[in-house]
């Protein structure tokens, strides 16, 4: 482990043992579960025929659940690339490529994760139950998708956004199924991008590799289809937003976190491999800006 590690605030909080797992399920980095969990929340927080009670436990069971199925999503990843991510210098030092953990031990965490998981699954309703068993095969599907699917951010895509389904069956929403689809639409696109970026530090390696991304098939268009795919996201939120009669508010914010996101992607990161960890750590702001901005815009009548 390098000392890069070794300076976040994790490995100081717990002992030396726990540091292999602590990489393994990147709880080093929460930007991957908070990804996860946003999509639910933002159907949860769109919903108005809940009780404030209902919401908050939904709120929690679903936080919680973000978090162990993030954690297992990236043992499985990590287990199917291990070979690949020894010959990449990002993912050289994850725990099992650099073999600080065993398959075996890896392995009984995913399982323990996975029962969590189910646990969690089991306190839902009997359509949340069926929706997340059915999402099931992608989170398996998309570590293989770089060997021979041309666009294998879309697999991530399609899995990660998945929640507002399972959050819109899970609290007896009063949102139409049809505001739902364009809001997990709208998040497809979200993270299409996110990902194309974070995607192009691994670019050169990638094409040593014979690999799929995003990043190599948008190839010279890259900036102009990231560009319309941020444009997408939001025109579809917006279109989300007019369904449900939000309050003018909403759109205020929702234009500003537009412009901002826009000159984040062409005047901060410009397009500079070395600078996509970062923008891909910020999209945690837009989550909660977007968050935000769907309470105001559902509860307050402004």
């Amino acid at each position: 482990m390098n000392n890069n590690y070794k300076n976040n605030l994790i490995f100081k909080l717990f002992p030396p043992f726990t540091h292999p797992y602590i990489l393994l399920v990147r709880l080093d980095k929460p930007i991957g579960f908070l990804l996860l969990f946003y999509p639910i929340s933002f159907i949860l927080a769109s919903s108005t025929n809940g009780s404030s009670n209902n919401i908050l436990i939904l709120f929690i069971i679903f936080f919680i659940g973000s978090m162990v199925m993030r954690s297992a999503g990236c043992i499985i990843n990590d287990f199917i690339d291990k070979d690949i991510d020894r010959k990449v210098s990002r993912t050289q030092n994850r725990a099992l490529a650099s073999s600080q953990i065993s398959l075996k031990n890896s392995l009984i965490l995913l399982f323990f994760l996975l029962v969590i998981g189910l646990i969690i699954l089991l306190q839902l309703n009997y359509e949340s139950i069926v929706l997340g068993l059915v999402i099931t095969p992608l989170i398996i599907l998309y570590p293989l998708a770089k060997r021979f699917f041309f666009l294998p951010q879309l697999i991530l895509a399609l899995t990660y956004n998945w929640g507002c389904f399972i959050g819109w069956v899970a609290m007896g929403s009063n949102v139409p199924f049809s505001s739902v689809l364009i809001l997990y639409l709208s998040l497809v696109f979200w993270t299409l991008t996110y990902d194309t970026v974070y995607a192009t530090q691994d670019e050169k390696e990638d094409k040593e590799l014979k690999l799929y991304s995003s990043t190599l098939f948008f190839g010279a268009g890259r900036m102009i289809i990231l560009n319309l795919m941020i444009s997408f996201k939001f025109f579809l939120l917006a279109f989300f937003g007019s369904g449900l009669n939000f309050s003018f508010l909403y759109y205020v914010l929702l234009t500003t976190i537009f412009l901002i996101n826009i000159i984040d992607l062409n005047f901060m990161w410009k397009n500079i491999p070395e600078k996509a960890g970062s923008y891909f750590s910020r999209n945690n702001y837009y989550g909660i800006s977007i968050l935000l901005s769907i309470i105001i815009g559902s509860h307050l009548n402004v």
